[in-house]
């Protein structure tokens, strides 16, 4: 089924947001924290597969993978949005905004000053869904995908920004397919391994999944063969010199979301609901992982994919948490569904050339105009 660009513009960030959402309740509910919700309770179903969790965590050894259980959303959410609101403010990626963005949010209240463990400790996967809305914007050429991506993630740290690049350029890849309508799930794998055109732990981890779903492996046999995978890279790494070249510092566990996302929606991937709660029962990361499975599912299947339900909790829970508790809204601090859209609607906009994106997408200052074909001619006659 084929779908608008502007439904999958929508979707992306939709599914990404809602899964966030839905990644972070499956957490709480897994530690023993009563979902905000109760709505939540029958989408959010526990499996014996939950306990890879725990495991999970010595994994993803990393100060940025700790189960968040605190008021805000998610933080790499909230950098998407503020580099959202760059491109939409820029008319495109500027430099500087784009730079002075970064700086400015990690200075801001949700990372004081004392704190440098952001700037220090990134996580690929943080920057894959970071970096979501510049992949859509620049999704039309690969070549030119390539270099924004590159300039786009110039402004992380020195330390490991490699791996950095390469997650980003994999998620940024396999979405910006999507929204061309050219994505093939038989085949989105070896397509990303070949643009990324390196040999890393990534694609060591990608060549895993590829296998599992021409095997057609089960959620958990999938879950621990590539968790087993991860720790098993460090010795593969060191045989032999070419290998050798893709030793580096970073947590290979922390790739391992990526991995996860790219098994749940190419193994289901006309079904955004079901890739998701797949997602989420992974038991790991489950922020992350969701957030980057639906954000994937999203561009390919496009908004009408989001369930309505999912919408209308995430709504409700929201208000309810801003009237209980009176602090900022959630959703990657946008505060609705709506607002999400909206969001969405101006990036389209702004790729697509429209001059004012702030009038509004159903502004009569957006009113069709037709005309012959090369023909220039006044709006009104």
């Amino acid at each position: 089924m084929r779908h608008s660009l502007l439904s999958k513009f929508q979707g992306t960030i939709l599914g990404a947001v809602l899964g966030d959402s839905t990644g972070l309740q499956y957490q709480r509910q897994l530690v023993g924290i009563s979902p905000k919700t109760e709505g939540w309770q029958p989408i959010l179903q526990l499996t014996k597969h939950q306990q890879l969790t725990l495991s999970g965590q010595t994994l993803l050894n990393s100060p940025n993978t700790k189960i968040l259980t605190g008021t805000h959303s998610s933080e790499c959410g909230r950098l998407a949005v503020a580099w959202t609101q760059s491109l939409i403010r820029c008319m495109g990626l500027d430099l500087k905004d784009w730079g002075d963005t970064w700086e400015g949010f990690v200075k801001s209240e949700i990372y004081p000053p004392e704190s440098t463990e952001f700037q220090s400790v990134l996580n690929p996967c943080e920057a894959a869904v970071a970096a979501i809305p510049c992949a859509m914007f620049f999704h039309e050429n690969k070549a030119k995908l390539r270099e924004k991506i590159m300039l786009a993630t110039d402004v992380f740290p020195n330390e490991n920004k490699s791996e950095l690049q390469t997650a980003v350029l994999a998620i940024g890849y396999a979405i910006a397919r999507s929204l061309k309508q050219r994505l093939d799930p038989s085949t989105a794998i070896d397509q990303t391994i070949a643009y990324l055109n390196t040999d890393n732990a990534l694609t060591e981890l990608l060549l895993q999944v590829q296998i599992l779903l021409e095997q057609k492996a089960d959620l958990e046999t999938a879950t621990t063969h590539l968790c087993k995978s991860v720790t098993a890279l460090p010795e593969k790494q060191g045989d032999g010199d070419k290998r050798a070249q893709t030793n580096s510092t970073v947590n290979q566990g922390n790739l391992l979301p990526i991995a996860l996302a790219f098994y749940c929606f190419l193994n289901t991937a006309e079904d955004l609901r079901l890739s998701v709660m797949r997602a989420a029962r992974c038991g790991i990361a489950g922020q992350l992982t969701c957030a980057l499975t639906g954000a994937l599912s999203g561009a390919y299947n496009g908004a009408a994919a989001i369930p309505v339900e999912w919408r209308q909790l995430s709504s409700a829970a929201v208000e309810s948490r801003r009237f209980a508790e009176g602090g900022e809204p959630s959703l990657w601090g946008i505060g609705s569904d709506a607002k999400i859209v909206e969001l969405a609607n101006n990036l389209f906009a702004v790729w697509a050339g429209v001059y004012n994106p702030s009038a509004g997408m159903n502004s009569e200052a957006l009113a069709r105009a037709v005309a012959a074909p090369y023909v220039i001619r006044p709006r009104k006659i």
